[in-house]
């Protein structure tokens, strides 16, 4: 296993204002501890932690400032949820001759049949737990998937411990390989809801219809038209009565 350093400053103050100050410069705040020590508070490099986290390594070598050199591994990491830029790390100094629990990824091998198959490959479990003694335990699990079909799934419980436990339940599903969810295409859901539109506009029109009869008026038909008027001949004229405008012309002479 590769030994890895990180360089740690004192931080005298604490508090939001000098977290904030921290951040700026470039550091993380910080705090150091271990079984029966004070926990100590400093801040780290950004980058040079960063750089740390790409190493995968469980065991690092914590350099204080007068020359102190620890054996520990990162108990925490904070980050903010918006940006995921670090806001505080807790680091814990460890013995080696003493077991310690670790989160460690989990790592997939191989491309499933399934998905050359047209499967869908879906990692459910990306971080277990270990414990064991720091230098048992293995930077991250791996599991072979190229056997997986369509269907198929692999459990924690199928990975070798070796020196070390699995304190994740074993019977978790690390990934499996499921068929692919059938979308629907653009022309069958304009289909869909071009006769959705048709089928709300005959249901009206049939309303309109009966209003159209119960107030009396010509009922109209699909297209809005009204129905011919029923042929016949016209109602006679009333007898014995001479128009207005036939009197008055009359009485001129």
């Amino acid at each position: 296993m590769p030994e890895v350093q990180l360089h740690v400053a004192a931080r005298e103050k604490t508090g939001h204002q000098i977290a904030k100050t921290l951040r700026h410069a470039g550091r993380v705040p910080a705090v150091f501890y271990a079984r029966n020590e004070t926990t100590v508070p400093l801040s780290v490099d950004a980058r040079e932690f960063t750089a740390v986290l790409h190493r995968e390594a469980n065991i690092m070598d914590v350099v204080f400032p007068d020359g102190t050199v620890r054996k520990s591994i990162i108990r925490g990491i904070q980050r903010d949820p918006v940006s995921d830029a670090l806001v505080h790390v807790d680091l814990m100094g460890i013995s080696l001759t003493e077991k310690v629990r670790l989160s460690i990824p989990v790592v997939l091998k191989g491309t499933p049949a399934g998905v050359k198959d047209g499967g869908v490959l879906e990692q459910l479990l990306r971080m277990v737990e270990v414990e064991g003694l720091p230098l048992d335990l293995p930077e991250h699990i791996e599991f072979a998937v190229d056997h997986l079909k369509i269907g198929d799934t692999v459990t924690l419980e199928t990975a070798a411990a070796g020196k070390f436990r699995f304190v994740t339940d074993t019977r978790q599903v690390v990934a499996n390989v499921v068929q692919p969810k059938v979308v629907k295409s653009d022309v069958e859901t304009a289909a869909a809801a071009a006769a959705t539109v048709e089928g709300a506009e005959g249901a009206a029109a049939k309303p309109e219809a009966a209003e159209g009869a119960k107030d009396g008026k010509e009922p109209k038909d699909a297209k809005g038209k009204e129905a011919p008027a029923a042929k016949g001949k016209e109602a006679p004229a009333a007898k014995g009565k001479e128009a207005p405008a036939a009197k008055a012309k009359e009485a001129k002479k």
